[in-house]
C-alpha cells in the first residue's frame, strides 16, 4: 500500500505535466519569407472562436399590445362607416321586394318604393284644418344594418306637426339592403324633395 501511494502520485503529476506542455507558438525570424503560392494552415496560425452567445433579454408590455389591437379595430370600423352619398355608392341599398337588376332599374325601384311608402303612410286628415303648400326638403342616412337612422327634415315653413309626421313615416320604413362600396356595407346618405300641398 505505501508502494503504491508514490506511484498514483506520480503518475497523476506525470499526466498534469503532459497537458501543460501544450505546442507554443513562436514567431518566424524576419528575415525568412513565405512562399504566397502555397496554402499551409499552421496550429499557431488558427484561433479559437469565441462561442460565447450574448442574451438580449426583452419586455413585452402588454398594455401596449392592447391598445395597438383596439386603434386597428376602430380604424377598421371607421373605414367601415364611411358615409356615401346615394348616386356615389357603388351597390345602392335595396328594399327586400325589389330584385337586383341594372342600377339604373334599381334606383327607380328605390324611389317608387319610398313614394309608395309616402302615401300609404302619410295621414293627411292630421292637418284638415291646415292649409299646407310647402316644399320639403328630407335627408336621412341608412347605416351599416339597413336601418333608417339621422333623419333631417327641413322646408321653408316650420310645422312642427308635419315635420313629426314624416319622421314617423320615416321610422316605419322596413329594414334595407345595406349599400356597399368595394364589397364592404356603408352608410348611405340619401336625400330627396316632397312637394306637399294640402287645402
Amino acid at each position: 500500500m505505501k508502494n503504491i501511494l508514490p506511484i498514483i502520485a506520480l503518475s497523476i503529476f506525470n499526466l498534469i505535466n503532459s497537458y501543460g506542455q501544450a505546442e507554443v507558438c513562436k514567431k518566424p525570424a524576419e528575415d525568412t519569407f513565405e512562399d504566397l503560392n502555397v496554402i499551409s494552415v499552421k496550429k499557431c496560425d488558427v484561433t479559437d472562436k469565441n462561442d460565447s452567445r450574448k442574451i438580449i433579454k426583452t419586455k413585452t408590455i402588454r398594455k401596449r399590445v392592447r391598445n395597438i389591437r383596439v386603434s386597428k379595430n376602430h380604424s377598421d370600423t371607421k373605414n367601415l362607416s364611411r358615409e356615401v352619398l346615394f348616386t356615389l355608392v357603388q351597390e345602392i341599398p335595396m328594399f327586400d321586394s325589389c330584385n337586383k337588376s341594372t342600377r339604373k332599374n334599381d334606383v327607380k325601384c328605390f324611389k317608387k318604393k319610398i313614394k309608395k311608402h309616402f302615401s300609404k303612410n302619410f295621414y293627411a286628415e292630421k292637418f284638415n284644418n291646415e292649409v299646407i303648400n310647402d316644399k320639403i326638403f328630407i335627408k336621412f342616412s341608412i347605416d351599416l344594418y339597413g336601418n333608417v337612422v339621422n333623419t333631417q327634415i327641413k322646408s321653408k315653413k316650420q310645422h312642427k306637426e308635419l315635420h313629426h309626421e314624416i319622421n314617423r313615416i320615416l321610422q316605419k320604413l322596413p329594414s334595407f339592403t345595406p349599400g356597399k362600396e368595394k364589397g364592404l356595407p356603408v352608410i348611405v346618405i340619401y336625400s330627396f324633395t316632397f312637394n306637399l300641398t294640402l287645402s
